[in-house]
């Protein structure tokens, strides 16, 4: 049986709610406050800039889109990925590089050369639509649990897609994906 810590339970319960709140209206509120104060800092120094030269004077402003484009190189969704993988507790079910919990799911080592991303994802969101050859009781008990894309944002679910995909150790005999509906 798994040992559980407590409080890393409580950080992985905290990490996945923690976008959830920061959707609530306080969370929003906090997110302005935090915008505004930025805002003002930077008009204070905008404004000493121009103080200090003695005029006006030409003051690049970044842009959304400036902002926006040090978005999540591939490396780094892969590692968000991987941290979906833990707090979702996926290793509970599935091995991966030797560790995990029990076999009531496969060994996903593989996965990213015998699933496209896409079906990864519709395995995700429907876990009756693929089985894994050998996990027939398993998947007739319906041991993957449907609740993924009630708990997981969008970019969550790309994320852990993305890190599944980047699994392609051949050495290792992950079970053969069977299309089921």
């Amino acid at each position: 049986l798994p040992q559980f810590d407590p409080e890393d339970e409580k950080g992985k319960i905290d990490k996945i709610l923690e976008r959830r709140r920061a959707e609530t209206r306080e969370g929003k509120a906090d997110e302005l406050i935090a915008r505004a104060k930025a805002l003002d800092e930077r008009a204070k120094a905008i404004s000493q800039q121009l103080s200090s030269l003695g005029g006006a004077a030409q003051v690049e402003v970044p842009t959304q889109a400036a902002a926006s484009s040090g978005g999540a190189a591939s490396g780094d969704i892969i590692a968000k990925g991987k941290e979906q993988w833990e707090l979702q507790e996926c290793y509970n079910c599935h091995k991966l590089f030797g560790q995990g919990g029990k076999k009531r799911g496969p060994e996903l080592d593989n996965i990213g050369n015998l699933m496209t991303p896409e079906q990864l994802k519709e395995k995700i969101f429907d876990p009756k639509s693929w089985m894994a050859e050998g996990f027939e009781k398993q998947y007739e008990k319906g041991k993957m649990p449907d609740k993924y894309k009630d708990l997981m944002f969008p970019e969550e679910i790309d994320a852990l897609v993305a890190f599944l995909a980047s699994l392609k150790d051949s050495s290792v005999s992950t079970p053969k994906p069977i299309k089921k509906n």
